[in-house]
């Protein structure tokens, strides 16, 4: 199997989640840290501009999305499961309701208590995000990002509240990793003042600790230009698989498609390969990588028709 490649940077929440998850599979896996903001020169050419971090390479496949880089990490084996048998469909359902509800919040309420972020990442985030992320405008608007977390946590408390180790019982899941990673995000950057407004802390505390505890695995540092060239040496797949549902959305095999973020984010373009209950595959090349496969989840974007830029 080609070398597990994960593209992140350490103050990413959602790249804490796949960290965290590569540790409870016990996979190996090369660390490639990329910039905060853009330009991300290395990065580009494999992802065709795809903005969202983390990004999952494993050859020539890059996984896009959590939602998706869960999956793929969850095939590799490994001695835990991210998804417990019969309880699948729970694990992905609390994790995309709690992610919904509680990251923008977490991450508005934290760095509204970060003086000194630097400009370029507030202009950059800017016009993704559509909320001006400066500290300043932040700070004024806690009581309201604040409510809206422990709403949410109020909520997680009532499921940990029986004493059970982790959300789906006595094993760690997706949807403890879903959970954890925007209160990482607060207690990590948010200093003891924003630590001390969180509530439910004697009830989420001890199942904090353990998701804490499983930690990141085993892992090394990899070079931007050598996870280009493990693009360039690989072969991407042929994925088929289609259902109907593509020609009744006027779309089919090899169309020219963009893949959008259904909240924020930038659309990729490429040509349409698969389309499934739960993915969509497009193929991008690049003349620094050649052929690549750009993998998303259905979940949360929304393909189109686009106009192919001319050569």
């Amino acid at each position: 199997m080609s070398q597990i490649i994960l593209h992140h940077y350490p103050l990413s929440p959602y790249s804490e989640k796949i960290r965290l998850a590569l540790g409870l599979k016990g996979v190996n896996w090369s660390s490639v840290e990329i910039p905060v903001w853009t330009p991300r020169p290395k990065l580009t050419p494999m992802t065709g501009g795809y903005r969202r971090t983390p990004i999952l390479q494993v050859g020539a496949e890059f996984y896009c999305d959590t939602l998706r880089i869960l999956k793929a990490v969850e095939s590799l084996g490994g001695s835990g499961t991210l998804y417990p048998r019969g309880q699948e469909g729970l694990a992905k359902a609390f994790g995309w309701w709690i992610e919904k509800g509680s990251f923008f919040n977490a991450v508005c309420l934290t760095i509204g208590n970060m003086p000194g972020l630097p400009q370029e990442l507030i202009d950059e985030r800017r016009p993704l995000f559509r909320v001006n992320l400066d500290p300043q405008e932040l700070r004024a608007k806690r009581p309201l990002y604040l409510q809206r977390v422990n709403a949410h946590l109020a909520r997680l408390a009532e499921i940990l509240a029986d004493g059970r180790k982790f959300v789906l019982g006595n094993d760690p899941s997706a949807a403890d990793l879903s959970a954890y990673h925007p209160i990482w995000f607060a207690r990590q950057n948010g200093g003891s003042e924003v630590n001390e407004l969180i509530a439910f802390a004697d009830i989420i505390d001890p199942w904090y600790k353990r998701v804490a505890a499983i930690g990141h695995g085993t892992f090394a540092a990899m070079t931007p230009d050598q996870a280009i060239d493990a693009a360039r040496v690989s072969e991407p797949s042929e994925p088929d698989e289609w259902l109907p549902e593509a020609q009744t959305l006027g779309l089919k095999r090899g169309d020219w498609v963009s893949v959008t973020p259904d909240d924020y984010g930038n659309p990729v373009y490429g040509s349409l390969l698969a389309w499934t209950a739960d993915e969509v595959v497009i193929r991008h090349e690049d003349p620094s990588v050649g052929k690549v496969n750009l993998r998303f989840p259905r979940v949360g974007f929304d393909t189109a028709p686009a106009a192919k830029a001319p050569a």
